[in-house]
């Protein structure tokens, strides 16, 4: 972490405080939920990704009941996307925990 500016040490800092779990990794993308301003949400980080803008949300849910799931576009969200976010607010999920440290090349 300590080859990085001081705005993306912040910026690390900061989104590892939304407690974030990896969901999986694909290439380069790695796919993860976490909590933010009161909802689970589903989202996307990816190698040489400008941090400035922050994690790729792509779906959210302020509680259990899977009505309440917002998505970016119509099937941004599917099945298994709604039960991670549900075991992340139930307290059960078993995710590996995600560190935003370890995404590469990072940029401001």
């Amino acid at each position: 972490m300590t080859i990085y500016n001081e705005d993306i040490q912040k910026w690390i800092k900061r989104s590892n405080r939304k407690k974030a779990k990896l969901v999986r990794t694909e290439g380069r993308h790695h796919y993860i939920v976490y909590f933010d301003k009161g909802k689970a949400r589903v989202g996307v980080v990816s190698d040489g990704m400008y941090c400035r803008y922050g994690v790729s949300c792509y779906g959210a849910m302020p509680n259990t009941d899977p009505f309440h799931c917002w998505q970016s576009g119509p099937g941004a969200c599917d099945e298994s996307d709604v039960k991670v976010m549900t075991d992340y607010l139930n307290g059960v999920c078993d995710l590996p925990d995600f560190d935003f440290g370890s995404i590469k090349e990072l940029k401001w």
